[in-house]
């Protein structure tokens, strides 16, 4: 697993990020939803249907999900795997062994996931809900791919390739936006390597772009986007990436944009917590979990008031960007760490303290797409807790 660590040193070199626009339009109010209130549910809302998963009964799942005040999910319908044609194959997903993952499968199975998916957007048919598509491109325990870009050109030749399959099976009604890969430059195999090989310096190398990565960059994805607005107008896409203020830099056409901000981005947090010092074992072995606990809670407390300000800065400078471009801003999974699970060792009130506050700047910087937190799938105790939810969501739905 490529882990993506995120960057606290970037700065926008021409400073387009703090711009002032004194402009009243708001483009949010044009769009429909006009705010959407937003769950990750990546590949588990398939891996975990299986009979007693967290995902076995959709339309529970589905109402329940309106209950608490969301809109909008986020699913990854595995470009990679499915071939819409043919729905009733079956799938072999192994156990990773990996106890501790939040996400994605959570045993092994041997499944018609295609079939899966369409009775899936059935019972979200029936519901007041849309959508937006993202691709992952891991394997994930799972069979042999049929496809594997190495690039975001390849990425959308793939995804126009399924997009039509998935037109004929299921329209676009409700389909808010593509989110071609997730968190660039993560996830597809080799691409970060190839990023270094051609630019001449690493992802983490420089505080700023340089013009080679930065031209590279715009290359790839506008290329990528190029083809998918010839193929698709209907349709907007994107290419999501971490909170890194770098991007500002990079001339990039997209429809919408997805940014996840978290909080090991800023350098004080990352220390106190040491998150990045278990990535070897996080998903396997829950030695650390008390003292991460301890470490996130004290860090919290001490702290809370600057991370959340230089956080607040960072949604200034691509809520700008946003304007600036034409690209509504959203947040599909974000704020705090990235990785958590229910645990006796890992304590919950800091982190959705942490989630309660981002409201509120989501509705300063004129976010048109909010989550609290990217646990919110029904797997995750604090999904019992509906009345915390509609008090989020009805905050954000009413701005």
């Amino acid at each position: 697993m490529d882990f993506p660590p995120q960057v606290g040193i970037g700065v926008s070199r021409t400073g387009r990020g703090v711009a002032a626009v004194a402009d009243r339009y708001d483009m949010r109010e044009h769009l429909n939803p006009r705010r959407a209130t937003i769950l990750m549910w990546d590949q588990a809302f398939l891996l975990r249907h299986h009979e007693g998963g967290s995902f076995a009964d959709y339309d529970r799942v589905l109402d329940e999900t309106i209950e608490r005040g969301y809109n909008t999910v986020r699913l990854d319908p595995m470009p990679q795997y499915l071939d819409l044609s043919k729905p009733e194959t079956v799938m072999p997903w192994r156990d990773t062994g990996d106890r501790f993952n939040p996400w994605g499968g959570n045993k092994q199975i041997d499944a018609p996931l295609g079939q899966w998916l369409i009775d899936f957007m059935a019972a979200l048919s029936r519901r007041p809900l849309y959508y937006t598509l993202s691709a992952w491109w891991n394997s994930n325990g799972g069979p042999q791919l049929r496809s594997k870009p190495e690039n975001h050109i390849q990425a959308a030749e793939i995804w126009i390739n399924f997009l039509h399959a998935w037109e004929k099976r299921f329209g676009f009604d409700r389909l808010l936006y593509v989110d071609i890969q997730n968190e660039v430059p993560f996830f597809i195999p080799g691409y970060r390597d190839r990023f270094t090989k051609e630019t001449g310096h690493g992802w983490d190398d420089l505080p700023s772009f340089s013009d080679a990565q930065r031209d590279w960059l715009a290359r790839d994805l506008n290329g990528s986007m190029r083809m998918l607005h010839r193929e698709f107008p209907q349709l907007r896409f994107t290419a999501s990436i971490h909170g890194d203020v770098r991007w500002i830099d990079v001339p990039l056409e997209f429809d919408c944009l997805d940014v996840h901000f978290y909080s090991d981005a800023d350098l004080r947090w990352r220390e106190r917590t040491k998150m990045h010092d278990h990535f070897g074992h996080m998903y396997s072995d829950d030695s650390w979990f008390k003292d991460y606990s301890d470490r996130c809670t004290a860090a919290n407390a001490c702290m809370g008031p600057m991370f959340r300000a230089r956080q607040r800065d960072k949604l200034a400078q691509f809520a700008a960007w946003s304007r600036q471009r034409g690209m509504p801003l959203t947040t599909s999974e974000s704020w705090s760490s990235w990785f958590y699970v229910d645990h006796p060792n890992l304590d919950w009130g800091w982190l959705l303290e942490w989630s309660a506050w981002t409201v509120e700047d989501a509705i300063d910087f004129n976010m048109w797409g909010w989550t609290p937190h990217n646990f919110g799938q029904p797997q995750f105790t604090n999904w019992q807790d509906v009345q915390w939810h509609q008090r989020l969501t009805e905050r954000f739905l009413r701005s």
